[in-house]
């Protein structure tokens, strides 16, 4: 299987070190208000794998893994990568941020129920799980980040 998606995978890491040299090459874009958007990028991509990979639960059973064990090394793996180029990182090992996870997780099971449901009391319960979805993801951002010192000299991967 990974040989069939060893392209793709090349081609995705070409991307982020295109996206690396560029965002290292303004000091300015890791600094101020960017640190923000930084947390909101980071947070935007584990919250969505999270959330889509439990879903999916039953596919990565199939495949022999567990999907909490597999997004959390991802997680630990993206955290060490985006050293090279962001300020910060996510604090990915407190057991708030897998809880707070976790209840997305439950939230978006909770919704797609009620939009199954449908009629007046689905969209409102619709509405109630993705307020409470929000308020989940609203606590992940408000967590505070762990400072990252970026190295002071980055070097594209060789081929690059």
């Amino acid at each position: 299987m990974f040989e069939w998606f060893e392209d793709w995978c090349n081609d995705e890491f070409g991307h982020g070190e295109a996206f690396a040299a560029i965002i290292r090459s303004d000091p300015a874009l890791l600094s101020g208000r960017n640190k923000l958007w930084i947390r909101f990028f980071l947070l935007a991509v584990y919250a969505t794998m999270y959330v889509r990979d439990h879903l999916r639960a039953e596919f990565y059973h199939d495949l022999g893994f567990d999907p909490t064990g597999f997004d959390m090394e991802v997680f630990r793996k993206t955290n060490e990568i985006s050293k090279q180029v962001f300020p910060l990182t996510l604090p990915i090992d407190k057991p708030k941020f897998r809880t707070l996870l976790d209840r997305m997780v439950a939230n978006t099971v909770k919704l797609e129920r009620a939009r199954e449901r449908g009629g007046f009391f689905g969209r409102l319960r619709a509405g109630v799980y993705m307020a409470g979805t929000a308020w989940c993801f609203a606590r992940l951002y408000l967590m505070r980040p762990e400072p990252n010192e970026l190295p002071a000299d980055f070097r594209l991967a060789p081929g690059y």
